[in-house]
C-alpha cells in the first residue's frame, strides 16, 4: 500500500454557451458585462456605452428563490441610458431583457433595435401589486423576420427607476450547446454507468456547492478534501474540473458488479479505499484494491442511486465505516466514509460526450422530490440543437401536472412543470406520482420524466417505527431539552433526538433554540442510532412562540421505551458521578449538561433525559433540587412520623395524615 503526494493539478474549463443563445449580465452603470463567469471585454465581445445610467445592484433572492432588485438603474434623470453590442448578430430572431421595478413605482419604454432595422418596444408600467417591482422577471422583442446587425438597446424612464440586469439574444451565431460539448450530467439510474467513465462526487443537497477533490497529504491523509464547484441551477449539471476526475471501472466481486474508483489523472495507478479498519472514518488513495491481512476488498464499490440521484457508494471491504458521504461540520469540509447515513449524502457525475453538430433535444428529469405541499411548480431548461421547427410539449398524466406552454422555440426555452394534488394525499397511501414529458421538433424526439413523492405528516410515535434512512416529516413537536447538536422534543404520543448536523454551509439548524420552543415543518432522515430514535434535520424548520415545558413524572421502572424522554424522579439517590438508585435500582449517570457538582449520598429530586448510550440506559442529569423541610417540621410536630414510598414518590405519613416531602397535606 501506498500513498501518495499531489503531481499536478490541471486548468478549470467552465462551459457557459447554450444552443444559439447568447445572455449578457450587466456589471456596472457603464454596461460592463459577461457571458456566464466571463467578463466581456468591450473591445470583442461585450458593450460599448452610450449613455451611462446611474448605479448597479447585485441583488438577492428571497425564501422562494426569486431573485429581486438586480440590475443597472435608468431613472428619469438619466432617461435614454444604454449600450450597443460589440458583436454583430446574425438571424435574431428574439431578445429577452430581464428586469426590474422600484417597489410600487417604476415607468417608462424599453427600445431594442437591431442594426438599421427599426426598434422595437417594450413598455413597463407601474407595478399591479405593490411590492411586486423589486422582483426581476422577463420580457421578450420578437421578430417575425430575422435580424442582422448590432444590437442596440436604452431606456426611457419616466418614473423613478427601471433595472436591466439581462439581455439574451436568440440568433443564428449564438453559441453551441451545453450538451454538443463535453459534460457532467447527474447519474439517475446506476444502469447510465460504463466502464471507463469519467466521474466527479457532488453532494446531493440543494445550495452545498462544493465536489470532492483530488488526494493530498498536505491536506489529510486520511479523507479527501472538498473544493469549490460550480452546478447548474436545477443541479442536474456540474462543471468539468481536473482536480476532482476520477476513472470508474466495473468489476465482478462475488458474482456482482463492483466499482472502482481510479485517479489515473494524477497518479495513475491510485485507487479510492475506505481504510479506517474498524473504528476510524477515513477515505484515502492507495496503490490496491485488495488488502488481504487488515482491510479485505477495500477498493471495491457497490452503487445503489435514490431519489433521483442522491448516491449510496458502499464499500465492500472490511473497514466498519463504509459510505462515502460529505461532512459540513468538519474544518475544513471534506468527504470521508461512515458507518451510518448520518452525514451529508452523495452524488455522482458522469462525463457525456460530445453529441456533435447533431438535430437534438435535451431535457433534464424533473424531480420535485419528498414534500408535504400539495400543489407546486418547478422550471427547466429544455437544451436544442439545430431544429428547424419548434418543440411541441405533451405529457400522460394531466391530473396532476400541467405545463406552462405546449410550443417551445426550435433554439431550446424555459418550461414550468406543475402538479396539484386533488383531495388529501391519503387518498393514495403511496404518495407517488409520476409523468412523462415529450418533446418533438420534425423527426427529433426526447423524453424527461417527472417524479413526485407527497408526504404526510406523522406523530412522534410514528416516526420512531420508520424504517432507517426514511425521509420523515413530523408533526408540531416541542424541545425539552438542547445542548450541543442535540436537540430533545415531544409530542402527546413520545419523545425523540434531532441531531443536528446543520445545512452543508456551516449553519445549523437549530441554532438559538431553548426549552418550550415549538417546532413545526420538521422534516430530515430517520435512523434509529443504536437505540436512541433521531431524525437528522434537512430543511429549515419554523419556530413559534416559547412557552413553559414541564417535565414528566417518571415511571417505576426507567427503561429503553423511555428513550429520549424528559423526566422527573423523585427520591433520587445520586451515587458519584457516573451512577444513581431510583427505586431500589441503579442507573448509569452522565454530565452532559456540565453541572458544576452534584448532591451525592442525600435522597433529592433529579431531572434527567433519557438515552441510550453503547448499549447502557444512561440519564442525562440536567438539575437537581434538595427537599425543603421548613413546611413539613410546623406541620407534623407530633412524633410517629415515618417516611414511605407510593408510585415512586417519598411521602411523609403521620398522625394527621400523609404531606410531600415540601410539608404539604396530601389528605
Amino acid at each position: 500500500m501506498k500513498r501518495f503526494s499531489l503531481l499536478f493539478l490541471s486548468a478549470l474549463m467552465p462551459l457557459w454557451l447554450m444552443a444559439g443563445v447568447t445572455t449578457y449580465t450587466f456589471t456596472s452603470k457603464t454596461w460592463a458585462s459577461k457571458v456566464g463567469a466571463t467578463v466581456c471585454d468591450g473591445t470583442t465581445d461585450g458593450w460599448i456605452c452610450d449613455k451611462a445610467a446611474y448605479e448597479y445592484t447585485a441583488g438577492r433572492t428571497d425564501a422562494s428563490g426569486r431573485l429581486y432588485s438586480c440590475g443597472v438603474g435608468v431613472k428619469t434623470t438619466t432617461t435614454g441610458a444604454g449600450a450597443t453590442s460589440v458583436i454583430e448578430f446574425t438571424d435574431v430572431r428574439r431578445v429577452t431583457i430581464n428586469f426590474c421595478q422600484n417597489s410600487s413605482k417604476g415607468k417608462g419604454t424599453i427600445y431594442v433595435q437591431v442594426g438599421n432595422n427599426s426598434p422595437d418596444s417594450i413598455v413597463v408600467n407601474r407595478p399591479a401589486a405593490s411590492g411586486e417591482g423589486v422582483y426581476n422577471r422577463d420580457s421578450i422583442v420578437f421578430f417575425e423576420t430575422p435580424q442582422s446587425g448590432h444590437i442596440k438597446f436604452w431606456v426611457d424612464c419616466k418614473e423613478n427607476g427601471i433595472y436591466i440586469n439581462t439581455i439574451s439574444i436568440r440568433s443564428a451565431s449564438g453559441g453551441s450547446s451545453t450538451f454538443t460539448m463535453d459534460t457532467y450530467q447527474l447519474v439517475t439510474d446506476v444502469n447510465l454507468l460504463q466502464d471507463s467513465d469519467q466521474v466527479i462526487f457532488g453532494v446531493y443537497q440543494e445550495g452545498v456547492n462544493y465536489i470532492m477533490g483530488y488526494f493530498d497529504e498536505w491536506e489529510s491523509v486520511n479523507n479527501i478534501h472538498a473544493i469549490k464547484g460550480r452546478y447548474s441551477a436545477d443541479r442536474m449539471q456540474v462543471d468539468a474540473d481536473d482536480r476532482a476526475i476520477y476513472t470508474l471501472r466495473i468489476r465482478t466481486l462475488n458474482g456482482a458488479p463492483a466499482y472502482v474508483f481510479q485517479d489515473e489523472l494524477r497518479y495513475e495507478e491510485a485507487y479510492l479505499v475506505a481504510s479506517g479498519g474498524q473504528t476510524k472514518n477515513r477515505l484515502a488513495l492507495w496503490t490496491d484494491v485488495v488488502d488481504e491481512k487488515t482491510y479485505g476488498n477495500y477498493g471495491y464499490w457497490s452503487i445503489a442511486i435514490e431519489n433521483g440521484g442522491e448516491a449510496v457508494i458502499t464499500n465492500l471491504g472490511n473497514s466498519r465505516a463504509k459510505i462515502i458521504q460529505y461532512n459540513a461540520s468538519n474544518n475544513p469540509t471534506l468527504f470521508a466514509c461512515y458507518q451510518d447515513r448520518s452525514q451529508t449524502p452523495v452524488c455522482l457525475y458522469r462525463k457525456t460526450e460530445a453529441i456533435g453538430d447533431v438535430p437534438a433535444i435535451v431535457a433534464p428529469m424533473v424531480n420535485f422530490g419528498t414534500t408535504l405541499e400539495l400543489n407546486g411548480a418547478k422550471t427547466i431548461e429544455v437544451n436544442a440543437n439545430l431544429l428547424t421547427e419548434d418543440i411541441t410539449v405533451s405529457h400522460s398524466n394531466p391530473e396532476i401536472f400541467s405545463v406552462s406552454s405546449t410550443l417551445l422555440d426550435r433554439d431550446g426555452d424555459n418550461l414550468t412543470i406543475s402538479y396539484q394534488i386533488p383531495g388529501c394525499v391519503d387518498c393514495d397511501p403511496t404518495g407517488h406520482y409520476t409523468d412523462t414529458l415529450v418533446f418533438t421538433s420534425g423527426e427529433v424526439r426526447a423524453e424527461a420524466v417527472v417524479l413526485l413523492h407527497v408526504e404526510r405528516t406523522r406523530s412522534v410515535a410514528e416516526a420512531v417505527q420508520s424504517l432507517d434512512n426514511a425521509t420523515v416529516y413530523l408533526n408540531e413537536v416541542v424541545v425539552t431539552k438542547k445542548y450541543d447538536k442535540y436537540i430533545y422534543v415531544r409530542d402527546e404520543t413520545g419523545s425523540m433526538l434531532l441531531f443536528d448536523r446543520g445545512n452543508g454551509t456551516g449553519s445549523w439548524y437549530g441554532s438559538g433554540l431553548k426549552s418550550g420552543d415549538p417546532l413545526t415543518g420538521v422534516t430530515g432522515r430517520f435512523i434509529n442510532y443504536f437505540g436512541v430514535p433521531e431524525i437528522t434535520p434537512t430543511a429549515a424548520f419554523r419556530v413559534g412562540q416559547n412557552r413553559e415545558i414541564q417535565p414528566e413524572q417518571a415511571p417505576e421502572i426507567v427503561d429503553s421505551i423511555d428513550v429520549c424522554r424528559y423526566l422527573v424522579m423523585d427520591s433520587v439517590v445520586v451515587n458519584n458521578w457516573t451512577e444513581l438508585t431510583y427505586n431500589g435500582r441503579t442507573y448509569a449517570v452522565d454530565n452532559k449538561f456540565n453541572l458544576p457538582s452534584f448532591d451525592t449520598g442525600v435522597r433529592t429530586r433529579a431531572f434527567v433525559i433519557v438515552s441510550w448510550d453503547r448499549d447502557v440506559l444512561t440519564l442525562y442529569l440536567i438539575k437537581q433540587e434538595r427537599y425543603s423541610t421548613e413546611g413539613l417540621d410546623s406541620a407534623t410536630e407530633q412524633s410517629g412520623r415515618r417516611l414511605v414510598i407510593r408510585n415512586g414518590i417519598v411521602e411523609v405519613e403521620t398522625e394527621n395524615g400523609r404531606y410531600t416531602l415540601q410539608g404539604e397535606k396530601i389528605f
